[in-house]
């Protein structure tokens, strides 16, 4: 990690940190040369000097957050995490002033000043400058988060330690699971998850058992904290900003205008027998008489076949060059520079990701790889969002980063490219059925799943509006998963309370949606590839060059994608229907 710091302590570091508080020193004293008179070359240092100084607290949060992903259980780590974490609110609340300062500007010296700077910059300034009528002056601005403190943080921050606190008792005929000394286990929320997913049926329901357990004994108390932030959020966007609706704000935030955003629900919400032909057809693949919501995302009786890492990477990168070998070249920088920590080790977080620091440093990817196909698929798709930021480094610090509705696309795309390449080398059937099955449950859990939770949350906002009890949230949220699942999915009573256990509706508002957006989105520009072969691959490598700095409207337009069509949506649920009938010829 030597590329983002040279280390994490000793005069290398303090210099590095030195060299940022500097910088913040200098930005502060810019306050007082703020007034639409400013020239254009002050202004143009400032804004210069702003990007320098998140490149240097990007590169510290990002250092951070790997070394206490490496080991969990290091105090040093974790130390370090909390020092950094303090400082980037410290860099945030010393530069809040100068986008504050854009966002309220004059529409003459706006234009004014863009004629002086680069296109990446006059983005970014547009894109501060759209939500100009919702924002407060100065004052009722810091007030705002002053309020949020001990406010909506606080209550966020409440449901985190009520729920990460749980232990997880799981009852299997009677008997509980042990540990390796032979006593009860007590269970993390992570470790029910692997159970859930795991390739015993009694293990899966009681897992949920378990979960359910904890949560609906809470409901009171979790429901009321929802209905809190719930209320919070009308009384400052709807009430104080006056946004047009909930969702708006979310919207707005990410730049898509809010009929391509109800568009992509509604087509989402028009197609659930999509799904529920998959799950009819993986009950009949498990020897289930139908299919129960405990089971959606149980495994297939899988090959032993395990994969050699060296091997995995190699399919990877075949994928990737097979595309383009512009692409593969980039895609193997990443495993040149050592920019990948892919073994399993004790303290060592779960799960993947991809983390990119600046626009000219190789990105990151974060993985744990024991030999499944399905941790092959996780390299392809890190190494896709680590693809998309090498491609966009030409932006600033500002705009390199693609919007959150755009991120999943080169990372999907790859896994596409990736599963189409090993179902096609693979003799083996019944990899490539627990392959087309893996890649099916992921584009439900996350297109019909996400867009679900996005139509709960709207439906949730205007019923707490009007009074909702907790019991009343829970009876919306039922109806949602009936209608998701029809008669292909039992649903038993007790899911009704899921929605307690998923933090993103707490922490982020309205953002699950991105997740259906971005998937739907690749499906569709894959089946562009595919019709037009050889023509399309430049359009999709500027597209991905864009990174953050036009609107996703208008980075999608430029292929041809028009995200407020109905039939552009409703054609990424076509190529689903294609791959269940696939996954039905391999039976």
């Amino acid at each position: 990690m030597k590329d983002v710091l040279k280390s994490h302590s000793g005069p290398a570091f303090d210099a590095d940190l030195q060299e940022l508080k500097s910088d913040l020193k200098q930005f502060e004293r810019m306050r007082k040369q703020l007034s639409p008179q400013i020239p254009k070359n002050n202004f143009i240092e400032g804004l210069k000097l702003y990007e320098q100084i998140q490149k240097n607290n990007s590169r510290f949060g990002c250092y951070a957050y790997m070394l206490f992903s490496q080991d969990t259980t290091s105090q040093e780590a974790r130390a370090f995490k909390s020092r950094i974490d303090e400082l980037d609110a410290d860099v945030s609340n010393k530069t809040v002033f100068f986008n504050l300062w854009l966002t309220k500007l004059d529409d003459k010296t706006a234009n004014r000043l863009k004629t002086s700077i680069d296109k990446d910059y006059i983005y970014y300034m547009t894109r501060l400058r759209k939500l100009k009528p919702y924002v407060l002056d100065e004052p009722v601005e810091k007030l705002i988060k002053t309020k949020d403190t001990t406010g909506r943080l606080a209550l966020i921050q409440l449901y985190e330690q009520i729920t990460n606190a749980f232990e997880y008792t799981v009852w299997v005929d009677g008997k509980t699971l042990k540990d390796e000394k032979g006593k009860t286990k007590k269970h993390a929320y992570g470790e029910l998850v692997r159970l859930v997913f795991g390739p015993d049926a009694k293990h899966r329901k009681a897992a949920y058992k378990a979960m359910y357990r904890k949560f609906v004994p809470q409901k009171d108390v979790l429901g009321e904290i929802y209905q809190a932030l719930v209320r919070d959020w009308r009384n400052e966007f709807i009430n104080t900003r006056h946004y047009s609706s909930p969702i708006s704000v979310f919207n707005l935030a990410n730049d898509v205008p809010d009929e391509a955003v109800d568009t992509l629900l509604s087509t989402c919400r028009s197609n659930p027998g999509v799904f529920q032909k998959f799950f009819s057809l993986k009950a009949r693949l498990l020897d289930m008489k139908r299919m129960s919501r405990y089971h959606i995302y149980a495994p297939l009786q899988e090959s032993q076949k395990k994969i050699p890492y060296s091997d995995a990477v190699d399919m990877v990168l075949d994928a990737y060059n097979s595309y383009h070998p512009r692409l593969g070249k980039l895609v193997e920088r990443v495993f040149t520079q050592d920019h990948i920590d892919s073994e399993i080790r004790k303290g060592k977080m779960s799960g993947a990701y991809c983390m990119s620091v600046t626009p000219k440093i190789v990105p990151y990817v974060f993985i744990n790889y024991a030999g499944s196909i399905s941790q092959v698929m996780s390299i392809g798709h890190e190494a896709g969002h680590a693809l998309h930021t090498m491609l966009a480094s030409n932006h600033s610090q500002l705009t390199f980063h693609s919007h959150t509705p755009l991120a999943e696309i080169a990372s999907i795309f790859g896994e596409l490219l990736l599963s189409e390449k090993l179902m096609k080398e693979e003799k083996d059937p019944q990899i490539k059925q627990d392959l087309l099955v893996l890649v099916l449950s992921e584009l439900y859990a996350t297109i019909p799943r996400q867009a679900y939770f996005t139509t709960f949350e709207k439906e949730a906002h205007r019923a707490v509006d009007k009074g909702a009890t907790v019991d009343k949230l829970a009876s919306l949220y039922f109806s949602g998963l009936k209608e998701q699942f029809g008669d292909a999915v039992q649903v038993p009573r007790e899911f009704k309370w899921e929605w307690l256990a998923i933090p993103h509706i707490y922490r982020y508002p309205f953002y699950c949606w991105t997740y259906s957006f971005g998937n739907l989105v690749t499906l569709g520009l894959y089946n562009m590839f595919k019709e037009e072969g050889e023509s399309f691959k430049p359009k999709y490598i500027r597209l991905l060059s864009y990174g953050g700095s036009e609107s996703p409207e208008e980075v999608l337009n430029e292929v041809g994608v028009d995200i407020r069509s109905e039939e552009f949506w409703q054609g990424g649920f076509n190529i689903i229907k294609e791959m269940v009938e696939n996954l039905k010829r391999l039976r």
